[in-house]
C-alpha cells in the first residue's frame, strides 16, 4: 500500500508531467506513470485522471501556480466535460471554479443540464457544430494572412483559401513558381465521436494529401484535445515533425501556435491501459476471438 501522498494535487502534476514530456526511455509511458504514480503513494488511475484535468487545465487558463487552483482534480474534470458541451459556459465559470466557489453537485447540475441542451432538436446541434467550423476556418484564414507563407518555411510563397476541390475539401494551401508545396487544413472535431475515430479520420486525410504536398499542416482551436489524440496517431507512422505537423490557434485567435510537445500525446489513452492501435474480432473459420495491436511494416 502506497503511503499517503500529501501534495497539492496540481503540484504533483507539474512535477509528473516535466517528467513525462521530457521522458526518453525505452518503457512504455503506461509503465511510466504506474511507476511515478507508486512512487508518489497513488494508484495510477488517480494519477492519470490528474494527468488529464492538469493539461485540460493548461489548455484553457495558461500555466498557474498551486495557490491559483484552490478546487480538486474532480472539479476540472466536470469543467472539462462542460467545455466539451459549450466552451462559453465553462469559461465564464472557469475563475469560479478556480476559487472552490462551485461544488462538484453544481456543476454536475450544470454539465446535466447542458447535456439536456445538447440531446434536443438534431437540427439545432449540426446548426451549432456548422458554425463553429465556419467561425474556425475564418479565424485559421486570418491567422494564416497574420502569419504568412514564411511562418511555414516559404518566404517566397503565395497563400490561396481553395474552395473548390473534387478531392479535398475546403482548404488553404502554399504555392511557390505556381508548384504546390504545402496543405493546411483547419478543424475543429466532431463532438458527437471518439476522438480516436476522429484522430484516424484525419490521418487518413493527412495521407492522401501527402503525396501532393511537402508538407501538410492541420490547425485546430485553441483548447483542442483532439490535436493530441492526432499526435499520437501522426507519431506512429513516423509523419509528425516530418511532412505532418500540428497547430493550435493562439487564445485569441490572431496566430498559430505549432505543436512541438508530444508528452501529452503519448499517454493520452494510454494512461487508461487502452492503446488505439489494438483491434480485436472473430477468425472466420473454427470461429473464436482474436486480437491484436497494428504494428508498422518495414518495407524494403
Amino acid at each position: 500500500m502506497g503511503r499517503q501522498a500529501r501534495q497539492h494535487w496540481y503540484t504533483l502534476y507539474n512535477t509528473l508531467q516535466t517528467k513525462l514530456d521530457g521522458y526518453q526511455g525505452d518503457d512504455s509511458i503506461n509503465l511510466l506513470i504506474r511507476k511515478l504514480a507508486d512512487e508518489q503513494g497513488y494508484d495510477a488511475k488517480v494519477v492519470s485522471r490528474m494527468l488529464k484535468a492538469g493539461n485540460f487545465l493548461n489548455r484553457i487558463a495558461g500555466q498557474l501556480t498551486a495557490e491559483q487552483v484552490g478546487c480538486g482534480y474532480a472539479h476540472i474534470e466536470l469543467l472539462e466535460r462542460l467545455h466539451q458541451l459549450d466552451t462559453q459556459a465553462a469559461l465564464s465559470i472557469l475563475q469560479a471554479t478556480l476559487a472552490n466557489q462551485q461544488t462538484l453537485q453544481t456543476l454536475r447540475e450544470t454539465v446535466d443540464r447542458y447535456t439536456r441542451a445538447v440531446g434536443t432538436p438534431t437540427s439545432t446541434t449540426r446548426a451549432r457544430a456548422r458554425s463553429r467550423v465556419t467561425e474556425h476556418e475564418r479565424l485559421c484564414g486570418e491567422a494564416l494572412v497574420a502569419s504568412g507563407p514564411e511562418f511555414f518555411g516559404y518566404p517566397n510563397g503565395e497563400m490561396v483559401r481553395v474552395t473548390q476541390s473534387d478531392f479535398f475539401s475546403q482548404f488553404f494551401l502554399i504555392q511557390e513558381n505556381r508548384t504546390a508545396k504545402v496543405a493546411i487544413f483547419g478543424r475543429v472535431g466532431d463532438t458527437s465521436r471518439k476522438e480516436e475515430k476522429a484522430a484516424a479520420d484525419l490521418l487518413k486525410l493527412a495521407s492522401l494529401a501527402r503525396p501532393y504536398f511537402e508538407k501538410v499542416w492541420f490547425i485546430f482551436p485553441h483548447g483542442s484535445s483532439l490535436v493530441h489524440e492526432f499526435a499520437f496517431y501522426a507519431r506512429t507512422i513516423k509523419a509528425f515533425g516530418n511532412w505532418l505537423l500540428l497547430g493550435t490557434l493562439s487564445q485569441d485567435g490572431t496566430s498559430i501556435e505549432p505543436m512541438t510537445k508530444l508528452g501529452r500525446a503519448l499517454f493520452n489513452e494510454l494512461v487508461e491501459g487502452v492503446e488505439p492501435l489494438r483491434w480485436s474480432g472473430m477468425t472466420l473459420s473454427n470461429p473464436r476471438k482474436a486480437d491484436g495491436a497494428f504494428k508498422l511494416v518495414k518495407l524494403e
